[in-house]
């Protein structure tokens, strides 16, 4: 079972990797704001899990099961993002912060549920993240 922490890390590599050809431990830490040894331990833990892949001191890659994972995380962030603040009218930042920390566990029917509201109501289009899914 992956933590809300260490899920929370696995979202930021794979945001990471949606950029840069290659993610390093030293890029997980500033984006998560720690420590390199504490971002160190925290992908040894994913690496346990079988979600990355590291040689030493070498870059981060994510498994199909880690991106796939990371995705469907991403996916439900992104989908409690655009609640909050598309719909509820919470600020970019509060809603934000608030997703991190409902995404971790919300179900997937919730989330179905979530999407097909959204989805049902065409004048928050707009606030549809790049690379969004929707759910049918």
């Amino acid at each position: 079972m992956l933590t809300a922490r260490a899920a929370d890390y696995l979202e930021t590599i794979y945001l990471l990797s949606l950029s840069h050809d290659t993610v390093g431990v030293s890029q997980v830490a500033a984006d998560r704001d720690v420590t390199i040894p504490t971002a160190r331990s925290a992908i040894g833990k994913l690496k346990n899990e079988g979600l990355v892949r590291q040689e030493r001191y070498g870059k981060i890659v994510l498994t199909e099961q880690g991106r796939l994972r990371a995705a469907r995380v991403y996916r439900t962030h992104t989908v409690l993002f655009r609640f909050l603040h598309d719909v509820l009218g919470v600020d970019t930042e509060t809603a934000d912060q608030e997703a991190c920390r409902l995404e971790h566990g919300l179900s997937q029917d919730t989330l179905a549920q979530l999407v097909r509201f959204l989805d049902s109501h065409p004048e928050l289009e707009a606030g549809r993240t790049a690379g969004e899914e929707r759910v049918d």
